[in-house]
């Protein structure tokens, strides 16, 4: 904003104020993007040119080809927009696939790991089979009777291998299955109809389903 005091139409102006004039600088003219003369020089009137400032030249030319361009640039822009759309579908899938990949070889990764500690837990049982035989033939034979300290670690023992699941099964009157049982002697009887279990030499052991050793028994019933 500068002061001038030289233009003579003073009739809407009090007496004594200043005429102020304003002068617009800018290089390049808003309207069409051109780039504007020299301020200093009038239009019309001969003058060196002054140098175009580069910064000012590219806004020129940047404002020339957006208002050129303006109707071609829509469909390349939705183009490119449908292709990165295209990417980020195809980028979630895969996600989605490896996510699935991956919670899979979790499952199975736990399913050995649980099954090699189940076959571990099963040969340490299978091992004590022998023992808990002799704990139960002791039992049988007085040698370890009830209220005895022996009787108490005994109950001990195996309450600690009822823990990891083993359990003892094979009673006489039971009757007669091939898949836990294992029939050493057999008696014909026509009182019953189906094999029964009539004397248990050893007791079987089975681990949640899992058989570690089958009841060695005798059996009595039809031929």
């Amino acid at each position: 904003m500068t002061e001038d005091q030289s233009t003579p139409d003073d009739r809407e102006r009090p007496e004594g104020e200043p005429r102020f004039s304003f002068t617009d600088k800018r290089k390049v003219d808003p309207e069409d993007g051109s780039i504007r003369s020299s301020g200093a020089t009038p239009a019309g009137s001969a003058g060196p040119a002054e140098p175009v400032d580069p910064i000012d030249a590219e806004a020129a030319q940047l404002f020339e080809q957006a208002a050129q361009g303006e109707g071609e640039a829509a469909p390349a822009e939705s183009g490119q927009i449908a292709a990165l759309e295209g990417q980020i579908a195809e980028l979630t899938e895969q996600l989605k696939r490896e996510q699935a990949d991956y919670v899979n070889s979790r499952r199975r990764i736990e399913a050995q790991a649980e099954a090699g500690k189940e076959m571990a837990v099963g040969r340490v049982l299978t091992s004590l089979i022998g023992v808990l035989d002799d704990v139960e033939l002791g039992r049988q034979h007085g040698d370890i009777a009830e209220g005895t300290p022996f009787h108490a670690i005994a109950q001990k023992l195996e309450d600690a291998l009822a823990t990891h699941g083993l359990e003892r099964f094979g009673a006489v009157g039971d009757q007669f299955d091939p898949n836990v049982h294992e029939a050493l002697m057999h008696e014909e009887a026509d009182d019953v109809e189906v094999p029964t279990v009539s004397l248990v030499m050893q007791p079987g052991y089975r681990m949640h389903e899992r058989i570690l050793r089958p009841a060695r028994v005798g059996t009595r019933g039809p031929a």
